[in-house]
């Protein structure tokens, strides 16, 4: 099945690094193409080229931008960087979309319209100050993108195994679904498989009619009842979509009081560079802590987080 991933991209290292991240996992899925936007007003791209020139996707771009046009000239970089890493130029698109002042907006609906399968963008780095005048568009995508899953990536990422936290809720479900859809045939991905629960707090519990809604009655019946739900059901999904199951991995379950920290920590020793995270709709409380994938947003370095709402 035909896969679409939406890249937005400017001249800084954070979208060089994205590029990096996608074309290392997915150069030679053919089944993966890649739609490349870059969102202008008349005051420039999605962020000001304050970033490291030296560091940044086009070296020396302001310069660059008096040919093609800032925008231009960023998509033309974005795509060459791809065919370099033996991505077929019939698998890219690019596109300049014009945008008023909120980008987060426009990238979501650019999205929407196309029908594409992720939303793909990297953040400017963890601090308070980067957060408020720079990383606005990754953080608004965040909290406001529920339709289509956002990609977020943070820094250099290197590992190549996928970490999916499971809770036997539907976001995890929805989460093992998405990675499933993603990831369809590949055999040479290994998918960690892990569970935290929270001191004092109640086991898992299945009623598998309240997937019904997604998945057909006896499959749920079959593979999210009787507690099936926490693992039989994301490990059938996955391997239903051709994934061996040699590849799929169940960790041991783990308590800890903060869920999030328990994810990363998992991540990291199970050299996991993409965590596939389930979040719950908009108006549902979090807590005073927030939500896991928020807070697992939050603090996670040199990884890539799929944020499935």
């Amino acid at each position: 099945m035909k896969k679409k991933i939406l890249i937005a991209v400017d001249c800084s290292i954070y979208s060089s690094q994205s590029l990096d991240y996608i074309a290392k996992l997915f150069a030679y899925d053919q089944d993966v193409s890649f739609y490349i936007i870059n969102c202008v007003t008349s005051g420039g791209g999605i962020i000001e080229s304050s970033a490291d020139q030296a560091n940044s996707l086009i070296p020396g771009c302001e310069g660059q931008g008096k040919k093609l046009g800032p925008g231009e000239d960023y998509l033309h970089k974005a795509r060459e960087k791809l065919i370099r890493r033996g991505i077929a130029t019939e698998r890219i698109t690019t596109e300049t979309v014009i945008s008023g002042y909120n980008f987060a907006a426009t990238i979501q609906l650019t999205a929407q319209k196309n029908l594409v399968d992720a939303i793909l963008i990297g953040r400017r780095g963890l601090g308070y100050l980067s957060s408020v005048l720079m990383g606005s568009v990754s953080g608004t995508l965040v909290q406001d993108c529920h339709e289509v899953p956002v990609w977020l990536i943070d820094g250099e990422v290197k590992a190549a195994n996928i970490l999916v936290p499971v809770d036997g809720g539907l976001p995890s479900m929805l989460a093992a679904d998405h990675l499933a859809h993603i990831i369809e045939g590949r055999s040479d991905i290994q998918i960690f498989l892990f569970h935290c629960s929270q001191l004092l707090h109640k086991s898992v519990l299945c009623e598998p009619k309240e997937f019904y809604g997604h998945w057909d009655q006896t499959w749920c019946d079959r593979y999210l009842s009787d507690g099936k739900c926490l693992f039989d059901g994301p490990t059938q999904l996955l391997i239903e979509a051709g994934i061996p199951k040699e590849q799929i991995t169940v960790l041991p379950t783990a308590m800890d009081l903060d869920q999030a920290h328990a994810i990363l920590i998992q991540a990291r020793k199970n050299d996991c560079g993409t965590i596939v995270i389930g979040r719950r709709g908009q108006g549902i409380t979090k807590g005073i802590l927030g939500g896991v994938s928020d807070r697992a947003a939050k603090h996670a370095q040199d990884m890539a987080l799929w944020i499935v709402g």
